[in-house]
């Protein structure tokens, strides 16, 4: 007789959709980390300041650690990560935005649209209530967040320098805010509206999630005075 384990335990007390729930959370952070990997090293050789080019640097090798860790928090709940389709599990809107920030010749929407968007907001708080909510099946996830903290900090200190240096990139920089800010409406309210209602019904996150996540949208963006009231 077999060892029964987490994802046993996830089954039994939450059902099935909840193993498909942890698994596109694992997926989905496994792939943006390897994105996020590709976009630090775009930009690397674009930056001429020594201590920007660290961030990168510092910002891609925490990245391979952290694909690291989503693998293996599948493998540690009783899944081999090569054990199941991967593509089942990928967000559409997920991929899409960082194709859109691959392919973009402007600093400030990626700055923008990676080190304060995807990660300052929609990875901090989903890390940050996961993490919290359900330590046992996501036991990484608060070391994460601390490091993800930092690569808003590292965006946020490079996106200053440059919309202090251009007025014409501060207007891109509002309009990108904007754009950000429709899309967490559609995003929240849309396609993972009824994924969140099901994951506040069973623990996983609290039921503030959508509240807090566009409060955390708001706090981010002010500290580059990219709100418009």
């Amino acid at each position: 007789m077999s060892t029964p384990t987490l994802r046993d335990e996830i089954i039994e007390k939450h059902g099935k959709n909840a193993w498909d729930l942890v698994l596109t959370v694992y997926v989905n952070f496994y792939y943006s980390e390897l994105e996020i990997i590709d976009l630090c090293a775009r930009w690397i050789p674009r930056r001429d300041d020594l201590r920007e080019k660290q961030y990168l640097l510092h910002h891609a090798s925490d990245e391979i650690v952290h694909a690291r860790l989503f693998r293996e928090g599948v493998e540690r709940l009783g899944m081999p990560w090569d054990g199941f389709d991967h593509g089942k599990y990928r967000i559409d809107d997920i991929d899409r935005r960082f194709r859109k920030l691959y392919e973009s010749e402007d600093e400030i929407e990626v700055l923008i649209g990676l080190n304060l968007y995807a990660e300052g907001v929609l990875a901090m708080e989903e890390l940050h209530q996961l993490g919290r909510n359900k330590p046992e099946y996501f036991p990484e996830f608060s070391r994460i967040e601390r490091e993800e903290r930092r690569h808003m900090g590292f965006g946020v200190s490079v996106a200053k320098r440059l919309l202090d240096e251009s007025e014409e990139t501060r207007r891109r920089g509002i309009e990108y805010c904007k754009w950000y800010q429709e899309h967490l409406d559609n995003y929240l309210g849309g396609e993972l509206s009824q994924t969140i209602s099901w994951a506040i019904d069973q623990g996983f996150v609290q039921d503030d999630y959508i509240p807090r996540t566009r409060e955390r949208f708001n706090e981010t963006m002010s500290k580059l005075g990219l709100l418009e009231v």
